[in-house]
């Protein structure tokens, strides 16, 4: 199981998955040093909440089934369309927070926003790699 790549990529996308919870994406402060911070991540918003939760067990499915090479590129590809929807309600957040505290002075984006980009990547190489397995599986066959 560990000695196949696809299951590396697939335990350091599963890593960005639980690290969605740890950092912010978007943060927000004003100019003054009375006034506080909005930070937006994946623990601190009610419909972000769910998705690395999802991520995380969809990745755990995901390397231990590593006998079903279908399933296991199924659940790769449901991994980045998760990633994608994490992305677009992230961005969707960052808008409407902006629209709402526009006396903010300053708008940063954080680390957290690089993970769910970090993930698709991985989820994308894993996928090839089940994909050459695949296809040096089918090509045994033809030999025999």
């Amino acid at each position: 199981m560990i000695q196949r790549i696809q299951t590396v990529y697939l335990l350091l996308s599963l890593v960005c998955a639980i690290l969605l919870y740890v950092f912010p994406f978007w943060q927000t402060a004003s100019a003054g040093m009375d006034a506080g911070m909005e930070i937006i991540g994946g623990s601190t918003h009610l419909f972000l909440l769910p998705l690395p939760f999802l991520m995380v067990a969809s990745h755990l499915v995901a390397i231990f089934s590593y006998k079903h090479r279908k399933r296991q590129k199924q659940f790769c590809t449901g991994n980045i369309l998760l990633y994608l929807i994490f992305l677009l309600l992230a961005f969707l957040i960052i808008q409407i927070e902006h629209q709402v505290f526009q006396h903010f002075n300053v708008m940063e984006f954080r680390f957290g926003l690089i993970l769910p980009i970090v993930g698709i990547v991985l989820n994308i190489m894993a996928r090839n790699g089940i994909k050459k397995d695949e296809a040096l599986l089918r090509s045994m066959d033809r030999l025999r």
